[in-house]
């Protein structure tokens, strides 16, 4: 009786962040869906922007100018916005 007390509510928080873990992975895929990726060569690249498009890289940093700057700094993105 009192294994179903304590797994009960286990199962419910492993369900819990195994949805939470799927919304965040999907979101972050298609965070630059429809950006094209400089070519390594010309990495790092010059980014002009005039509107401010923040994104978070994987590496903690917010790039002002948007998923096409964090690419030109050869990182990618975890989310819009700032870090």
């Amino acid at each position: 009786m009192a294994t179903s007390k304590i797994l009960a509510p286990l199962c419910l928080m492993v369900l819990v962040f195994g949805l939470c873990l799927s919304t965040v992975k999907s979101h972050s895929y298609d965070v630059c869906a429809g950006v094209e990726r400089p070519d390594p060569e010309t990495i790092p690249c010059t980014i002009n922007c005039i509107l401010p498009d923040f994104v978070c890289g994987t590496d903690g940093v917010t790039y002002t100018c948007g998923c096409l700057d964090a690419f030109c700094h050869g990182v990618d993105v975890v989310k819009k916005g700032k870090c």
